[in-house]
């Protein structure tokens, strides 16, 4: 550990009072936390954590094409996002940036219903998959709780088959391959 810093400290938290995923989604997640022992006050940042290192690119470059449509160097944008609030964003010279399809476009919102509704609190996250998450709402343009919603969604269709399913498997069958 490097003097000073204490590695308790998250660097970046986002306030999501609930998510919303269908029961076999949710029961996804939850055989994660009890099979693979993740907490549930940390799947979600696993989660994002691996959508990002999958989909990330996009969110980076589509941060780089909105700085410049509102007329910020990237530095300074990137700073706004990381310590400011949204008031503090530059407005848009001549309008949004087209930014192409985005990696959560192909994801339905999830259903606001009381059976998709958990419950949930603060995800901590690296400052970078902040700024990125952060600009995943810019791009999307809906509700932080439906982006990350969706991202988990997505996640879960990417990665389940291969890196949650089996290792649960070969527990399951006391097999190491």
């Amino acid at each position: 550990m490097a003097k000073g810093i204490d590695e308790n400290i998250v660097i970046r938290e986002v306030r999501i009072n609930y998510v919303f995923a269908t029961p076999d989604n949710w029961n996804k997640v939850e055989l994660a936390c009890s099979e693979l022992g993740w907490s549930k006050a940390s799947i979600l940042k696993q989660m994002i954590h691996g959508f990002m290192a999958v989909d990330g690119v996009f969110y980076a470059r589509a941060g780089i094409l909105d700085a410049e449509a509102r007329g910020m160097k990237e530095e300074d944008y990137f700073r706004t996002l990381r310590d400011g609030s949204d008031e503090d964003l530059s407005r848009y010279i001549a309008g949004r940036p087209a930014f192409g399809k985005a990696p959560i476009d192909d994801i339905d919102l999830v259903p606001a219903i009381d059976e998709n509704k958990h419950r949930y609190n603060i995800i901590g996250l690296s400052a970078y998959n902040y700024v990125l998450l952060r600009v995943a709402q810019i791009v999307d343009g809906g509700a932080m709780v439906q982006v990350v919603s969706r991202m988990i969604v997505k996640h879960l269709q990417d990665k389940w088959e291969t890196n949650y399913q089996p290792q649960i498997d070969r527990d399951q069958r006391c097999k190491f391959l």
